[in-house]
């Protein structure tokens, strides 16, 4: 009968470990971590002589990804202008009908599509022309975020309404830079140029 604990079994043709240590090593000196440089080699850059590392994308998943976020951020002026205005029965500061639309709905939700869509755009050429294009992309987001939702307390505005429609563009803003970084760096691949 064959012991469980035994890391071989001679009955089907499989050898005992080796008693001795494997060529190179010293008994007594642990072997290099797999996947670990010796500990005296030296750090190596990525690309060295001509080479020049830069971002690519994956063109057709990344724009994939930038219209599902197109469709999330039309979805969400859709409802947040749906629940507040129809559910709740309040005024939202509305949006400039940029395609003459005559809903203010419709203006929500070309206002979230359009945003998205722009900032898929920013996205993409801060990948192809910047290093660290995921930090700028943030601080672009960030601040036309910010503008979006302070745009609603310009003249003479009710202040709910104008709170609504700031509220509104955080959410659509949070949901755009989550979104699309997420898109990034799932599509995003280094390439080295020579």
């Amino acid at each position: 009968m064959s012991d469980p604990n035994r890391p071989y079994d001679g009955d089907y043709g499989e050898q005992p470990p080796p008693a001795y240590p494997p060529p190179g090593q010293t008994p007594g000196v642990p072997n290099q971590p797999v996947g670990q440089p010796p500990a005296d080699a030296r750090a190596q850059p990525v690309t060295t002589g001509t080479e020049n590392p830069r971002l690519a994308l994956e063109v057709g998943r990344y724009w994939a990804g930038a219209l599902a976020t197109t469709l999330v951020a039309a979805l969400i002026g859709l409802t947040a202008s749906v629940i507040l205005e129809q559910v709740l029965g309040l005024d939202v500061q509305p949006q400039a009908d940029l395609l003459g639309t005559g809903s203010d709905t419709m203006a929500w939700v070309v206002a979230g599509a359009l945003f998205a869509l722009l900032a898929a755009v920013v996205l993409y050429l801060l990948v192809l022309s910047t290093p660290r294009p995921r930090s700028f992309f943030g601080w672009v987001v960030t601040l036309a975020t910010v503008i979006l939702a302070a745009v609603p307390f310009a003249g003479q505005a009710d202040l709910v309404p104008a709170i609504l429609a700031a509220v509104v563009w955080i959410i659509i803003g949070s949901a755009v830079f989550s979104l699309l970084t997420g898109t990034l760096s799932r599509t995003v691949v280094q390439r080295t140029t020579v």
